[in-house]
Order: C-alpha cells, then sequence, then structure tokens
C-alpha cells in the first residue's frame, strides 16, 4: 500500500504575504508545507540562497521571490542570483510581485475582501 502522507516542502520567502501564498500554493497541489525560512527581505533571501539550494539535496524546498524591478523578466534575475542547481529545489519568481498574483483574480480579491471590484487595478502590476 503507498504512503498517503503528503510530501513536506520547506520554504524560503521574502516576507509574510509570500509566506502566506507559498504555503496555499503547496497545499492546493497536494503538499504539506514545512518550515518557512527568509521572510527579512530580498536581500537576506538571496545572501541565503546558496544554501538553501544545498538544503534540497535532500529535502524539498520551494523558494518564492518577487521580480518586482530589479530585472525585465525572471530568467535575467536568475542568472544573476545564480542559484545552484539542485535535485528537490522549485525556485520561483513572482512577476513582479506575489500581490499581483492575487490582483490579478479581481472578481474573487474584490469578494474576499468585500470591496467593489472597481477599487482593484486592471493592471495588477502597475
Amino acid at each position: 500500500m503507498a504512503d498517503s502522507t503528503p510530501p513536506l516542502i520547506n520554504l524560503a520567502v521574502e516576507g509574510p504575504s509570500d509566506e502566506i501564498v507559498a504555503k496555499r500554493i503547496l497545499r492546493h497541489v497536494g503538499a504539506e508545507p514545512g518550515p518557512a525560512y527568509g521572510g527579512q527581505g530580498k536581500p537576506n533571501l538571496r545572501r541565503l540562497v546558496s544554501g538553501y539550494a544545498r538544503a534540497a539535496d535532500y529535502t524539498p524546498w520551494l523558494i518564492l521571490v518577487d521580480l518586482d524591478h530589479d530585472q525585465a523578466c525572471a530568467p535575467p534575475l536568475l542568472a544573476d542570483w545564480q542559484v545552484p542547481d539542485a535535485s528537490l529545489l522549485c525556485f520561483r519568481v513572482a512577476v513582479r510581485a506575489v500581490e499581483a498574483w492575487l490582483l490579478a483574480d479581481p472578481e474573487r480579491f474584490a469578494d474576499f475582501f468585500r470591496v467593489s471590484r472597481g477599487r482593484i487595478p486592471l493592471d495588477p502590476e502597475s
């Protein structure tokens, strides 16, 4: 009989909103969020990313970082950060910010926060 325990995946994020979104994504795909690390901004996360990648040789990790306006798109940011390859690492870049992902669904966002649809920006990345 197969083990039905969901995989435990460690997280490294920039801040609290990124942590909440990353945990929700993991639960949505049937994984169990493990401990969350980082949370003290992008410079701190960038400084520690090599260590997280090394840990991902042994345990699963999700690293979520916002693109912001650091680069034009995700590939140059990945090259700039020089994230080491790791067999159990999933490194994802939110374009431009994880909050834009939430605002990209204006109807549900407005319903959840009980605000008028008209108060949600048409271009959430702006």
